[in-house]
C-alpha cells in the first residue's frame, strides 16, 4: 500500500517559459529516479460522467479514480490502482496495484494487491453505483527533486493527449491532443524553498488550476 499527503499547485507553461523555468532550477534540483515515463491513465466515471463534471466547478473536496502505467501495459502486466482525494488544497492519495485485464474488465471484482486499498475502492464504486473506464490521458514526464528537499518533485507533462474510445493503458493513433502546453506540478509536503519562490515569480509563473481529464472532457462536449 501506498499513501501521500501533500500540497499540489499546477502551472501552464509555453514553451519559452518552460525553457527559462528548466535552466534557472537546474542548479537546485536532480533527476527524479524515476526521470523519464510515459504515462497512460484510465479514469472511471458513472455514465453522466458527474465525478469529472464535478472536478470542474472546483468544488472544495473532489475524488477520482484512476488505472495507470508509466509504460504501455499489457493485459497480464501489474498496473497502480489510484483513489485520490483533493480537500482544501491537500491531496491524499491511496494507492494499490492489479492485473492490468482483470481491472479493466471488472474493477469491482478485480484482485488488488492490497486489500485494505481494495476495500476502500469498492466503498467508492459503491457510493456512487456503477462506475466503468470513461477516458483515457497520456502524457510524456519528466520528474525532478529538489536537492535540499526530497519532499519536493517537480514535474513536467507534455504532449497531452485523450481518447474516449477503444481504451486501453497504451498510446494509440486516435489520441487526441490536450494542449501544446507544459503542465508543471510542484508536490510539496510542507512551504516551498524560497529558491523556487523567487525563480517562479522571476519567469512570471503563477499558479493555474488545470485539470487534465476535464480539459479533455470539454473538448468531447465541444466535438473537438
Amino acid at each position: 500500500m501506498e499513501t501521500f499527503r501533500r500540497f499540489e499547485k499546477k502551472y501552464l507553461l509555453s514553451t519559452s517559459q518552460y525553457e527559462e523555468l528548466l535552466e534557472r532550477i537546474e542548479p537546485f534540483v536532480n533527476a527524479d529516479k524515476f526521470f523519464a515515463a510515459d504515462i497512460s491513465s484510465i479514469y472511471y466515471d458513472t455514465d453522466k460522467y458527474e465525478l469529472i463534471r464535478r472536478s470542474i466547478e472546483k468544488p472544495e473536496y473532489k475524488e477520482k479514480l484512476r488505472v495507470r502505467t508509466y509504460r504501455d501495459a499489457g493485459e497480464q502486466d501489474e498496473v497502480f490502482v489510484e483513489f485520490k482525494k483533493k480537500l482544501d488544497g491537500i491531496v491524499y492519495k491511496r494507492r494499490t496495484k492489479a492485473i492490468c485485464k482483470e481491472v479493466l474488465d471488472d474493477i469491482d471484482h478485480c484482485s488488488f494487491k492490497d486489500q485494505q486499498v481494495g476495500q476502500e475502492i469498492r466503498y467508492a464504486l459503491r457510493y456512487y453505483g456503477k462506475l466503468s473506464p470513461r477516458i483515457y490521458i497520456g502524457c510524456t514526464r519528466t520528474s525532478y527533486v529538489a536537492k535540499d528537499d526530497a519532499d519536493l518533485r517537480i514535474t513536467f507533462d507534455q504532449d497531452l493527449r485523450y481518447r474516449i474510445k477503444d481504451l486501453s493503458l497504451n498510446r494509440s493513433e486516435k489520441d487526441r491532443s490536450i494542449t501544446s502546453d507544459t503542465v508543471m506540478e510542484l508536490k510539496v509536503k510542507e512551504a516551498m524553498p524560497l529558491w523556487l519562490v523567487r525563480t517562479l515569480d522571476e519567469c512570471r509563473v503563477y499558479p493555474r488550476g488545470f485539470s487534465k481529464v476535464g480539459t479533455a472532457f470539454m473538448q468531447v462536449l465541444k466535438g473537438e
